[in-house]
């Protein structure tokens, strides 16, 4: 039997709303640098200021926004379908928001390639967030992004900036 979304450390996004097109696409390529063969980032980190187009923007992603184009039988049958065969890099993600629970980050394991924002937490809650999924990437057969939604300076178009690891040089 295939896992389930996790639940338990992330929940779906808010349903509904069309994507920003230029929000989308920075996110997606952002997602997908490194993720496909070979997989060769694991877990990738990363900063966005807030937009009302995050929630859209993950629908896209997690294939939320097709099903609803589909329908019901026919989104069955392409669930069906993307369950059966091996993954593809243009199948959907798991994309939710964290839900503030360590021993449910330490549990987690990716079951497709996920993207989990994460509003803007204490600077030690995200340190510890992160220390405990880089800790667990060996065990990852899929990649995972952490999207981290905090107040940047105004862009005129969206910027995800990566987020250094503590011992990266500057």
């Amino acid at each position: 039997m295939p896992r389930r979304f996790d639940t338990a450390f992330m929940h779906p996004p808010a349903s509904g709303g069309a994507p920003d097109a230029t929000l989308l696409a920075a996110v997606r390529a952002w997602c997908e640098a490194g993720a496909f063969a070979p997989m060769s980032l694991p877990l990738a980190v990363a900063r966005v200021a807030p937009h009302a187009s995050l929630d859209a923007v993950a629908g896209e992603l997690d294939g939320s926004h097709a099903l609803a184009r589909l329908g019901r039988w026919r989104g069955l049958a392409w669930r069906l379908a993307l369950w059966l065969r091996a993954p593809r890099p243009e199948d959907p993600w798991d994309c939710g928001w964290w839900r503030d629970d360590p021993a449910a980050a330490a549990a987690f394991r990716p079951r497709r390639p996920t993207l989990l924002l994460v509003r803007e937490p204490a600077p030690r809650k995200l340190a510890a967030l992160l220390d405990t999924l880089r800790g667990s990437t060996r065990s990852y057969s899929l990649p995972l992004r952490v999207l981290v939604v905090s107040a940047l300076e105004a862009a005129e178009a969206p910027t995800i900036a990566p987020l250094p690891h503590p011992g990266d040089p500057a």
